[in-house]
C-alpha cells in the first residue's frame, strides 16, 4: 500500500466503461446539453476489456481490492459480463460491483452478472412518482421496469442498493414514500445529497436537502438506530427498527469525507482522476498501451503527490476562485 499526502490508501477503483446513457437525469446530463448534437467518446477511444482488466491487474500491486463499474450507463456496453468474470478470474480482484440506472436490466440478465462473478449491484432510483420522474429525467424513464430489476436483483443477490440523489423541492417530499416502498426488503436504501459535479448541473446550495434535515424527518415516522461503519465508509448507515430495510445517507455536502477517501476513478477513455471534482486526469491510456512505459510507477507519483480535498475546502475562497471546469459525472462515472 502506498499512502498520499494527507495519508490516505488506495483501496478502491470506480471504473466508467461508457460515457454515454439512455437517461438524461437533471442533475447529471441535462438534456439541453446532452442532446443530439453532443459529441460522445468514439468505439475506437474506449478502453478496451483487456485494457481495463491489465490496468487493474497493475494497480492490485498498491492496495486495490474493490472495483465499481459505472458510466454513463454501464449496461450499454456489449457483453458486460465478460469484464466482470475478467477482474475476477484473471485481475484477482475481491469484490466487483455495479450502478446502474436499472432500465436495461432483466432477470436473466441479472442472473448473468452474478454467474460470472458480479458481487453486488446498486440501482438508481430517484422517484416513484411519473410526474417527478419527468421533470427530473425526461428520456426513457419507466418506474415500473425499473422496479422490476431491482425484484429481480433482490431474488438474485438477496440484497442491494438503491440511490436516491435528493433535490430540494424536487423529490425531497418523497423521501418517505420511498422508505415505505421498500420497508419490508433486504435493501440499503440511500439518500445522496446533491451535488456540484461537473458545470452543466446549475448547481445551487440551496438546492440541498441536507442528511440531517433527511434524518430528522425520517425519525418523525420510524424509529431507526446507527450502524457502525468503515473509517472509509462514504455513508452513515442507519437499521429501521423492526424492519429488514437499512438506510444510508452520503453527505458530500454537509459532511464531507474527503479525510479518509481511498478512491480513485477510471473515465471510459483511460482517464484516471485522483477526485470526483477534478478538473484533470492522468493518461493510463497512454502507458497501458506504450510498453515501454510503466503504469504502476506513473500511478505510484501520482497517488503518492494526491492531496485533493475539494469537498473539505468547497466553500472557501480559495477553492471558489480557483476550481474551473470541473469533469462531468457522466464522463468520470460518479
Amino acid at each position: 500500500m502506498i499512502n498520499d499526502q494527507l495519508s490516505r490508501n488506495f483501496k478502491y477503483l470506480r471504473i466508467s466503461i461508457t460515457d454515454k446513457c439512455n437517461y438524461r437525469c437533471s442533475y447529471c446530463m441535462p438534456k439541453d446539453i446532452f442532446g443530439k448534437d453532443h459529441q460522445f467518446l468514439q468505439k475506437k477511444e474506449l478502453l478496451t476489456y483487456e485494457e481495463i482488466i491489465e490496468v487493474v491487474k497493475i494497480l492490485k500491486r498498491y492496495g486495490l481490492e474493490k472495483v465499481r463499474l459505472t458510466g454513463g450507463e454501464p449496461m450499454l456496453r456489449k457483453n458486460i459480463e465478460l469484464l466482470i468474470k475478467g477482474l475476477k478470474d484473471e485481475a484477482l480482484v475481491n469484490q466487483v460491483s455495479i450502478t446502474t440506472n436499472g432500465s436495461l436490466l432483466d432477470h436473466d440478465k441479472i442472473r448473468l452478472l452474478k454467474t460470472n462473478g458480479l458481487d453486488a449491484i446498486t440501482i438508481s432510483l430517484d422517484s416513484l412518482s411519473q410526474d417527478t420522474t419527468d421533470e427530473l429525467n425526461p428520456t426513457n424513464n419507466n418506474i415500473p421496469k425499473v422496479l422490476s430489476s431491482i425484484d429481480s436483483a433482490l431474488k438474485i443477490f438477496g440484497t442491494l442498493k438503491i440511490n436516491m440523489v435528493v433535490i430540494k423541492n424536487k423529490n425531497s417530499h418523497e423521501i418517505i414514500d420511498m422508505v415505505k416502498k421498500f420497508l419490508h426488503k433486504n435493501i440499503e436504501l440511500r439518500f445522496i445529497e446533491y451535488m456540484d459535479v461537473g458545470e452543466s448541473n446549475n448547481w445551487d446550495y440551496e438546492n440541498v436537502f441536507t442528511s440531517k434535515e433527511n434524518i430528522d424527518l425520517i425519525k418523525e415516522y420510524y424509529s431507526m438506530s446507527k450502524i457502525v461503519v468503515t473509517k472509509d465508509s462514504t455513508s452513515e448507515k442507519w437499521q429501521l427498527d423492526k424492519y429488514p430495510l437499512s438506510i444510508g445517507f452520503i453527505s458530500s455536502i454537509s459532511k464531507p469525507f474527503c479525510s479518509n477517501c481511498n478512491r480513485g476513478r477510471l473515465s471510459a477513455d483511460g482517464k484516471f482522476y485522483t477526485c470526483l471534482f477534478s478538473d484533470a486526469g492522468y493518461d493510463f491510456a497512454g502507458y497501458i498501451r506504450n510498453k515501454n512505459l510503466s503504469l504502476g510507477e506513473y500511478f505510484e507519483k501520482i497517488w503518492l503527490e494526491r492531496n485533493d480535498q475539494y469537498s473539505q475546502l468547497r466553500f472557501t475562497k480559495k477553492i471558489i476562485k480557483n476550481k474551473k471546469n470541473k469533469v462531468e459525472m457522466s464522463y468520470i462515472g460518479g
